[in-house]
């Protein structure tokens, strides 16, 4: 394949990864989805609308939140300087989001941005503007450096921990393209990437368990995205109540449970 083929190809490929983890399993995708077989396995035989758009729901609006900034923003919550970064970066390469409510940083439009790339790579290859294309690659590689590879595998990893075999498997294809994509872009120089200053919970004697509930649920602190489903198994295997509302509520009184039935350790 030539270099434009290849951009090409990567530019079908993010477009699909990037409307799945937008918007779901739709009619419209079925017919495209059934075309890959690495996704054919995980699919029903026939599709329903009902179903897909529960399931999506199940995992993206409730167990997992695909957001960059929620696994390395220090106050692990949606928007502030990461959201800002990918914003700019959108802005100043000329690509222009959906108006779908959806933040910046979602997995979904980072991957719709490197499609945007690769099909203006795949044009300057083309045209014969090989300067043009070695441009748009460096964008390309700057932007996974500095964001899209920082956080896919974290949330691969948090995916593959759920019962949700479709979308674990569109992750895995989405990291495999992105890292294989990344590694045919990278020079030798292994990118410095840092994680925010932990707080020092332990040596502060006014920490309760909500601090520590809000640590373990700060993926940058935590080191992992704990997710609603993953509390309530912990909240199963040791027969403790977790009551309801946010996740650091969950792990909150999960703790406070544990504590008071001995069983904290």
């Amino acid at each position: 394949m030539t270099p434009a083929e290849f951009a090409l190809a990567r530019h079908h490929s993010y477009s699909l990864l990037g409307r799945l983890l937008l918007e779901g399993l739709t009619q419209e995708l079925w017919s495209f989805v059934r075309a890959v077989p690495s996704l054919v396995g995980p699919l029903p035989d026939a599709f329903d609308a009902d179903e897909a758009a529960a399931m999506y729901q199940r995992l993206w609006g409730f167990t997992i939140f695909p957001f960059e900034s929620m696994f390395l923003d220090a106050s692990g919550l949606l928007g502030g300087a990461v959201t800002e970064q990918v914003q700019a970066t959108y802005r100043h390469a000329g690509f222009r989001r959906g108006q779908n409510g959806v933040s910046a940083d979602h997995v979904g439009w980072q991957l719709h941005f490197l499609a945007f790339l690769s099909a203006a790579e795949a044009d300057a290859w083309a045209d014969g503007l090989p300067s043009t294309a070695e441009r748009m690659c460096e964008i390309q590689r700057s932007f996974m450096r500095r964001h899209l590879l920082r956080w896919l595998m974290p949330l691969g990893l948090a995916v593959a921990r759920q019962s949700h075999p479709f979308y674990r498997t569109v992750m895995m294809l989405t990291i495999e393209l992105a890292t294989e994509h990344y590694e045919s872009l990278a020079d030798q120089t292994q990118p410095a990437w840092s994680l925010p200053g932990a707080p020092p919970l332990l040596s502060e004697e006014r920490t309760g368990l909500r601090d520590i509930a809000t640590y373990f649920t700060t993926t940058p602190h935590a080191g992992l995205f704990l997710s609603r489903d993953d509390i309530g198994t912990l909240a199963r295997d040791h027969g403790l109540p977790r009551g309801f509302g946010s996740r650091q509520q969950l792990l909150e009184n999960l703790l406070r449970s544990a504590s008071h039935y001995g069983a904290l350790p």
